[in-house]
């Protein structure tokens, strides 16, 4: 029977994927600053803006989703086949996300595909972390729940919504013409979703503890 590594070594492992990652976002922007024939600062800059624009929306993409990361491996104790798999389509989208990034920047506004590829890679990644949840829950390998923490059919509610929303936002940007990354608005839902979710997990808290 093969044995899969521990939970600790799969965090470890995506940490060291996400650094390097988030490291070569901004590399090209390095060799560009070598190579050219700087002028002044300010007209690098400007000469650059897209690229820039695009490494710092790769920045802070990648550093939520690692984020999300952690908080779902929190609460795994173990991990299956299958959970190693869907952590590996994770980590794929999350080394991929930096190329649509620049595309989605670098071209004109009225390209769809751009769009299309940069939110269904962010799709891949979100679904692929509900993906492994589940897969651990399913196992009994992911934590239960604890007195002051919120239901689990509440944090089922609160994995699956973002993915939900972001194949919305997906449909959107490549079914109407530019409407682009205005699509990803409907991820706003999540935050009135989210206060409702906290206020019922702190009612049922209380009653609990009575």
């Amino acid at each position: 029977m093969k044995r899969t590594p521990r939970p600790e070594r799969i965090v470890a492992f995506s940490d060291g994927v996400v650094a390097i990652a988030i490291t070569l976002v901004v590399l090209p922007l390095v060799d560009t600053a070598r190579d050219a024939d700087l002028r002044s600062v300010g007209q690098f800059l400007a000469d650059n803006a897209p690229a820039l624009a695009a490494a710092a929306l790769s920045f802070v993409v990648i550093a939520n989703f690692w984020e999300a990361h952690h908080t779902v491996f929190e609460r795994v104790q173990g991990i299956t086949r299958g959970m190693l798999r869907t952590n590996f389509v994770w980590l794929a989208a999350i080394v991929f996300l930096p190329l649509p990034t620049v595309l989605l920047v670098g071209t004109h506004s009225d390209d769809r595909l751009g769009t299309v590829l940069y939110i269904g890679t962010m799709v891949v990644a979100t679904s692929s972390l509900a993906v492994t949840t589940e897969l651990g829950r399913r196992a009994g390998v992911v934590r239960a729940p604890e007195d002051g923490e919120l239901s689990e059919a509440t944090l089922r509610r609160r994995r699956w919504l973002p993915v939900v929303l972001m194949t919305v936002a997906l449909v959107l940007a490549a079914a109407v013409p530019g409407v682009g990354t205005w699509a990803l608005l409907v991820l706003l839902v999540s935050i009135p979703a989210e206060r409702v979710w906290r206020v019922r997990g702190d009612r049922a808290s209380r009653r609990r503890r009575r």
